[in-house]
């Protein structure tokens, strides 16, 4: 399964840094492109590609074959991302993430916390009593802070992980519905001839008069 682009951009960023993305994007656009092409459509070194190149390449990223160019003799390599890789590595950076906004969120539960009025500083009870509840930045005296609107954040931070994972670990299988084919046999068969049908309004139309014609002598020869 090829991952979306946006997901292992977010990961890249996280973990190696900005610089890398354009490359990224090329990488996950086509697969087994030399180092040589990449410099060339980033109007970049061969060198600065290369050092990008390993960056992934440490992290399990990306993964390379070598051809041995026949003219020249040398090995010429070709780069791609490594899929499993990053979908192994978002999962671990995810896990990561989801531990600490666990420990956080209980931080936030079984803690009560002093700010400052002019936003300098946020200070749990036991450090705002060592400062003798005054702002280290301002020297404004803090005021007890409602967390609850930052604990119902964190909760929502940690459904979204909790579901994003489940879905890496169990990815949603497609289902391949196959079309019926209809047998050309079987249609033409049930299609009835414009011959016949033509027929039988001629028959309809004959018929009808008559008895109409026979319905009313009747009645006359009664009245009479």
């Amino acid at each position: 399964m090829k991952l979306a682009l946006q997901s292992i951009e977010d990961l890249i960023h996280i973990i190696i840094g900005e610089d890398v993305i354009p490359l990224t994007k090329i990488l996950h656009a086509k697969d087994n492109i030399s180092e040589f092409k990449l410099a060339e459509m980033l109007n970049v070194t061969v060198n600065q590609i290369r050092n990008m190149l390993y960056r992934l390449y440490e992290q399990n990223l990306v993964v390379y074959i070598r051809k041995k160019d026949k003219k020249k003799g040398w090995y010429i390599y070709y780069w791609s991302l490594n899929q499993r890789g990053i979908e192994n590595t978002i999962l671990k950076t995810k896990l990561k993430q989801l531990e600490d906004l666990k420990i956080r969120i209980s931080r936030e539960q079984e803690s009560q916390f002093y700010v400052c009025p002019n936003g300098c500083m946020r200070f749990p009870i036991e450090t705002a009593m060592e400062y003798e509840f005054r702002c280290q930045e301002c020297g404004s005296l803090m005021k007890d802070l409602d967390n609850k609107k930052t604990i119902d954040n964190i909760k929502n931070m940690i459904t979204t992980l909790e579901t994003e994972i489940e879905i890496i670990r169990n990815p949603p299988v497609k289902v391949k519905i196959k079309k019926e084919k209809v047998s050309k046999v079987k249609i033409k068969k049930q299609k009835v001839s414009k011959v016949k049908i033509k027929k039988s309004i001629k028959n309809v139309l004959k018929e009808k008069p008559k008895k109409e014609i026979k319905k009313v002598s009747k009645v006359k020869k009664k009245k009479i």
